[in-house]
């Protein structure tokens, strides 16, 4: 039972890296600006938010920061989409998305799910 717990808890923290991504599109698409702007922002913030994922939090990342580091950088990106959302008048997601991922944290922590 606990084995399925697990893994449905490190399911919810790739889906909401997904969304974190998401949020981050669909700001950089919403916000205010020409088409131009549309397109470096929709897909320019969540590009760099994956790269800097990938440099310093992926469990394979050449860099890969020690918590608390690591968790900092995280909150940061997490903390950064809802205040996307929220800049795009979506505050009810903002939360959600940020509640989410910290009660997810949190039980990757207490489980001991860390990634090597």
């Amino acid at each position: 039972m606990m084995a399925t717990l697990r893994i449905i808890n490190m399911t919810v923290r790739f889906v909401l890296e997904l969304c974190m991504l998401a949020a981050l599109a669909y700001w950089g698409f919403q916000r205010d600006g020409g088409w131009l702007l549309h397109l470096a922002a929709g897909f320019g913030a969540p590009l760099l938010a994956a790269a800097i994922w990938g440099l310093l939090i992926a469990p394979k990342a050449k860099r890969r920061l020690a918590d608390p580091w690591r968790f900092l950088v995280e909150l940061a990106l997490f903390g950064l989409a809802a205040a996307a959302l929220v800049g795009v008048a979506r505050p009810l997601l903002a939360t959600l998305l940020l509640l989410l991922y910290l009660i997810n944290r949190l039980l990757v922590v207490l489980w001991g799910e860390e990634f090597p």
